[in-house]
């Protein structure tokens, strides 16, 4: 039974959601129960249809639930852990490393479609002027300009953070589990020297984050890679008996795939690292960003054994010359944190810190993440509807989060190829094969530079198609692939 409580301050659609979540975890609602009607359930509890949609659609993008043609929402199964061993190995050789670098262009760029650049109007420039005079006076009258940085980080950021990161992500944890970093990577490198002596092997989602490996290859650990399908990693392809390691994974949107996880398959995951006395390393660097649907609570949320090491980042919302992240502990890591560290001081500028501490704080940084998820959105949507028009040989891969989709073509191109003719019209742009071991003819772009209508030429005796893409009142021309015929 949903009990609807009108004076509390958790919205509708929530209460809805959490408490047929808690019976499917439960086992009140078991595999292939039928969920009630929308327009019955929104009767019974006197809510708008929107209201239980907006639950039901959140539960589905969970895994919890899924839509059944001619009868509506039945709940999904959580199946139990089936190991195998197929595995791949990377050895750390200087092809290796070479291969992760990014490629030379030395024609001049004028768009960088590449990921992890980001479009210079969407910076909250008045915003973070602002908050930035603020928080000078703020640490004059506090005689903080002087003084050497925290090594976790100043206690107003990891403060704040806490509380929105347990409002937005479900992440459970004490402040003085939460360090401040210059990134992901630096939280890598964090995670590496902790577990020196240890944790030695690293399971890696294939295709998976290039920059990560690079961290754990110059670590000098062992890395294994794990496929990844529809639901991310698989973790049934993980040894049943592999003591002591890691597991790198992006379960919210995975890099650079951008399936998500389901319930499921997180609790397979979680159960296999509490088995194997093994730490997840669960790296959220995109989640806030979801356009359709509440975003989707964190690994660490459901973490009831202390396995999940959780990384974080401000770069996607925010900007990646911030250079600012953070990482969360398990309790049973923190003292040798403190050991290996005790010399070490903070690396992330003061300043920048107490600044993004004041934009939590005053709810600005909630606006701006809406902000940037209506014009992502738009962007895609966009993309989207035009590119229905362009060609039945281009799969375009979205499901509506994060900063990127996947082109995926049905045909061997040639990704150098693309890349010049590209970067001869001043387009950088690049290709997916640095995640793969394995050649695959995918393609990756980031959604947010992507805005506008498309215009198409032939180019004179070639089957290149030519997009120009309408961008901030510019035409940008772009080309999109090896394979089409007029």
């Amino acid at each position: 039974m949903i009990y609807i409580d009108r004076t509390c301050k958790e919205t509708l659609y929530m209460q809805i959601y959490h408490q047929i979540k808690t019976d499917i975890l439960q086992g009140n609602l078991k595999e292939g129960d039928l969920l009630q009607g929308c327009r019955g359930l929104a009767n019974t509890l006197h809510v708008s249809r929107n209201t239980v949609d907006a639950a039901y659609g959140q539960l589905y993008a969970e895994g919890y639930i899924f839509p059944k043609k001619g009868i509506g929402y039945v709940v999904a199964a959580l199946p139990k852990l089936k190991p195998s061993t197929s595995l791949k190995t990377i050895t750390a050789t200087k092809d290796t490393i070479d291969n992760l670098l990014p490629l030379r262009q030395e024609q001049p760029i004028l768009y960088d479609l590449t990921n992890g650049s980001h479009s210079n109007d969407l910076f909250p420039k008045t915003l973070w002027k602002k908050a930035t005079i603020e928080c000078i006076e703020k640490l004059y009258t506090e005689q903080k300009l002087a003084k050497i940085i925290d090594k976790q980080g100043e206690a107003y950021l990891r403060s704040t953070l806490l509380s929105y990161l347990k409002r937005i992500r479900g992440i459970h944890c004490e402040e003085d589990q939460i360090i401040i970093t210059c990134g992901i990577q630096q939280s890598l490198e964090y995670v590496c020297k902790i577990l020196a002596n240890d944790n030695r092997l690293v399971f890696m989602e294939e295709p998976g984050y290039h920059k990560a490996t690079a961290v754990f290859l110059n670590n000098n650990l062992s890395i294994q890679t794990v496929p990844v399908d529809n639901h991310g990693l698989m973790v049934s392809c993980l040894p049943a008996n592999q003591k002591h390691c890691m597991v790198y994974s992006t379960p919210s949107h995975q890099f650079p795939t951008g399936v998500t996880m389901p319930i499921h398959r997180r609790l397979e995951l979680l159960s296999w690292a509490k088995n194997n006395d093994s730490y997840i390393l669960e790296d959220d660097f995109d989640s806030e960003l979801r356009y359709y649907a509440k975003p989707i609570p964190s690994l660490q949320s459901i973490d009831d054994n202390d396995c999940v090491i959780y990384l974080g980042t401000f770069s996607k919302a925010l900007s990646p010359t911030i250079r600012m992240g953070y990482m969360i502990l398990p309790r049973t890591l923190l003292s040798r944190y403190n050991e290996v560290f005790k010399d070490f001081n903070g690396t992330v500028p003061i300043l920048n810190q107490y600044v993004v501490a004041h934009l939590i704080e005053t709810g600005e940084y909630d606006r701006h993440v809406r902000r940037m998820n209506h014009v992502f959105r738009q962007r895609l949507e966009c993309f989207e509807r035009e590119f229905k028009n362009i060609s039945s040989n281009l799969k375009l891969s979205s499901n509506g989060s994060g900063q990127y989709f996947l082109l995926e073509f049905s045909t061997a191109v040639s990704q150098d190829i693309l890349i010049k003719k590209a970067a001869e019209q001043g387009v950088k742009v690049y290709s997916t094969m640095q995640f793969w071991q394995e050649f695959l003819s995918k393609f990756l772009f980031n959604a947010y530079y992507i805005s506008g209508t498309f215009l198409t030429n032939k180019i004179t005796h070639t089957n290149k198609l030519v997009c120009v893409i309408l961008y901030h009142n510019m035409f940008i021309p772009l080309v999109i692939t090896d394979c089409i015929h007029s």
